[in-house]
């Protein structure tokens, strides 16, 4: 019964969202909430962001779709940063013991210019599930470059899971849990207070997607956020906490038919 339903409420996420959903690539709550680009945020979407971290940093998310926990996604890493090649190491896992896909990911990062960053990373991805005698799985790359032509400002451009190499049971369809997508985005710091991001994406389902968030930090330890996100319109809204060296964020999404999504993450600074 539980199986049954967690297939039910797949399909309906993937029929009303109109194309198939990627569990595992699931950006940290902070990128959530500013609409979930990533491109310009995140290393998760663009290796490249490595060469430009301020602070080696653990981390763990989680992020629960709909209030139900069968949906949920949950992930943590760390990103190492030194003076050779900046690297990240991330691990993530969606859905529960009788249905369940996982991925594993190495990232490199290094700056090439003063200007100028790029980065690759490889990826595992597996299906597990008792309807299969067999696990299927991806093997996939990620490129990215990212430009930083003054202090304020930050363009990204990363191409996701390309190429990919199945492995496992060739006869499962796991199409879904590794999608190419391309994507660029930006992100200004207007002020000391005010920072706006957007990217645009193309990927196998839908030709052109997009999202825009805004951040306004009123304390130095605080930061409210916001964002919408395209294909379907989901808005989004999300705080962060700041104490020391340990960093709390909690965001949510919402669906105009499935309802509220919810996540929160932490991370420390090194």
């Amino acid at each position: 019964m539980k199986r049954l339903l967690f297939f039910i409420l797949c399909g309906c996420y993937i029929q009303i969202s109109g194309n198939a959903t990627d569990n595992l690539r699931i950006p940290d709550l902070r990128t959530l909430s500013l609409g979930g680009g990533g491109v310009s945020e995140t290393p998760l979407f663009n290796p490249s962001l490595l060469a430009f971290q301020a602070n080696s940093k653990l981390y763990s998310n989680y992020y629960n779709r709909y209030s139900v926990s069968e949906l949920a996604t949950i992930s943590g890493g760390c990103y190492y940063l030194n003076e050779i090649v900046p690297a990240g190491f991330e691990i993530t896992s969606f859905g529960y013991d009788e249905y369940r896909e996982s991925m594993f990911r190495l990232s490199l990062g290094k700056q090439i210019a003063e200007k100028w960053a790029f980065g690759i990373a490889i990826q595992y991805n597996l299906l597990q599930s008792e309807l299969f005698e067999e696990s299927s799985g991806r093997v996939s790359s990620d490129i990215g470059i990212s430009y930083k032509p003054v202090e304020n400002v930050l363009a990204g451009l990363s191409i996701l899971h390309f190429p990919t190499i199945k492995v496992g049971d060739k006869n499962i369809d796991n199409k879904h849990i590794a999608s190419y997508s391309i994507n660029f985005g930006i992100n200004w710091k207007i002020t000391n207070m005010v920072l706006i991001t957007g990217s645009l994406e193309n990927n196998e389902e839908d030709p052109l997607g997009g999202s825009f968030g805004i951040e306004y930090m009123p304390l130095e330890e605080f930061k409210i956020r916001t964002g919408i996100r395209t294909s379907p319109l989901r808005p989004s809204l999300g705080v962060g906490y700041r104490i020391g060296s340990i960093n709390a964020d909690v965001g949510m999404v919402y669906h105009s038919i499935l309802g509220v999504s919810m996540g929160i993450g932490v991370s420390f600074a090194f």
